[in-house]
């Protein structure tokens, strides 16, 4: 059952910030609606006293701020940026004009649930931390009130920062997969219509909603989730599934780390993938554990990009909807083609290896040759491309394949 925050407690709140500073305070009710991982001090954990930080819906409302309203030039970009938010700019540090205070009530053993108690695509998108089944996620369910003041001239884009991250953002860690989907009542949704998604230019955000609604937001949640995990990973879609077991990939990354470190499973699993010597998953987000299971495999080998120690998704998961009409959605960042291009290596570095590792191919030729050789690019109508300049690509084919899961 949700824990519902006293609405006499709320008013008195609220009137006693009016009182206090004599500004007028913005309320918004909240809800968590995918559990939330994380989020407190201590990475990885919910802080029971203070679930909910502001320092953390501040970072969420900057980055959204970004994506539904910043200029494009960089220069001009930060200077806004600063003003709005705050920050250190060529004239020394800058004030915020946007205020934030968060109402929530301390949580309690029925708040929260184990990460074990979910499996399949939801399971996949949470990563390498479930791997002990013990991490204790905030429950969806579970309500929080925001209060937000600002100055007259930012307030419509504080506002469209709200939306936006109501539409796709969250709160703690993992939120790109879903995770801490946050939902704010009485507050219009980003969507087609928006002007972001208008525009013809590569910096473009690339929208898609599942066709089929839902009663509730785990549902849609799992759905979504569900796609990436038979496209990425799967037996039977993801990766050869003939013996009734999980086989070898569809995707090349294996293969390539069998012919950079010479090992082959003592010649059992010759390389033979036909896609080249490229990581396509990387695009996804970095980094990436190769862990490939038998004797004589290559040992375990960390992908990342170099000089750095990750890259995140420019591939967002989540429901999206108010009440009981949800559905799935997968929003790629704009800028996201840089994904496509970002150089990679390997640690423990391969002794075959020469130059700096791709992630997919330059030029538009070997892209198709590579994009007819992964067999979930390929299924379907996977190889028609939205950039007729450039070719397919996996962050392009994913949201096909999320597309035609609607069927």
């Amino acid at each position: 059952m949700r824990r519902k925050i006293d609405s006499v407690l709320l008013d008195n709140l609220q009137e006693e910030l009016s009182n206090t500073s004599g500004k007028k305070w913005q309320t918004y009710q909240c809800i968590l609606v995918t559990p939330m991982y994380g989020g407190g001090v201590k990475a990885g954990e919910v802080d029971k006293e203070m679930p909910i930080r502001t320092s953390s819906i501040r970072g969420q409302l900057r980055f959204w701020w970004r994506i539904a309203c910043g200029p494009k030039d960089p220069e001009e970009l930060l200077k806004q940026e600063t003003a709005i938010w705050g920050g250190i700019g060529d004239d020394g540090a800058t004030a915020s004009q946007v205020e934030i205070k968060v109402q929530t009530k301390p949580v309690v053993e029925n708040d929260l649930v184990k990460s074990n108690q979910y499996n399949g695509g939801i399971k996949y998108v949470f990563g390498s931390a479930s791997i002990n089944g013990t991490v204790g996620w905030l429950k969806d369910g579970y309500e929080f009130t925001l209060f937000v003041h600002c100055d007259d001239a930012v307030k419509n884009d504080v506002e469209e920062a709200l939306r936006w991250w109501s539409s796709f953002g969250g709160i703690g860690g993992r939120t790109r997969r879903g995770f801490g989907a946050v939902s704010i009542e009485n507050l219009e949704l980003i969507n087609h219509k928006h002007a972001a998604f208008k525009r013809a230019d590569s910096e473009s955000p690339r929208l898609i909603f599942s066709s089929k609604t839902y009663n509730n937001a785990s549902e849609a949640w799992k759905y979504a989730s569900e796609r990436l995990f038979e496209f990425r990973q799967k037996p039977g879609s993801g990766r050869n599934n003939s013996s009734g077991k999980a086989g070898r990939s569809f995707w090349p990354e294996p293969d390539t780390l069998r012919r950079l470190t010479g090992k082959d499973a003592n010649g059992d699993h010759v390389p033979k993938h036909e896609a080249g010597n490229i990581f396509a998953r990387a695009a996804f987000g970095l980094p990436i554990t190769l862990k490939l299971v038998g004797k004589g495999e290559p040992v375990k080998t960390d992908l990342k990009p170099i000089n750095n120690e990750r890259m995140a998704s420019p591939l967002i998961l989540r429901p999206y909807g108010h009440d009981t009409e949800w559905k799935a959605v997968a929003l790629l960042l704009p800028k996201w083609q840089e994904a496509l291009t970002e150089e990679l290596e390997l640690t423990p570095k391969p002794k075959k290896q020469k130059a700096p590792l791709q992630n997919w191919p330059v030029d538009r030729v070997t892209r198709q040759k590579a994009a007819r050789a992964i067999r979930p690019m390929k299924d379907g109508d996977n190889l028609r491309a939205d950039d007729p300049e450039n070719g397919p690509d996996p962050l392009s084919a994913f949201l096909d394949y999320f597309k035609e899961g609607n069927l």
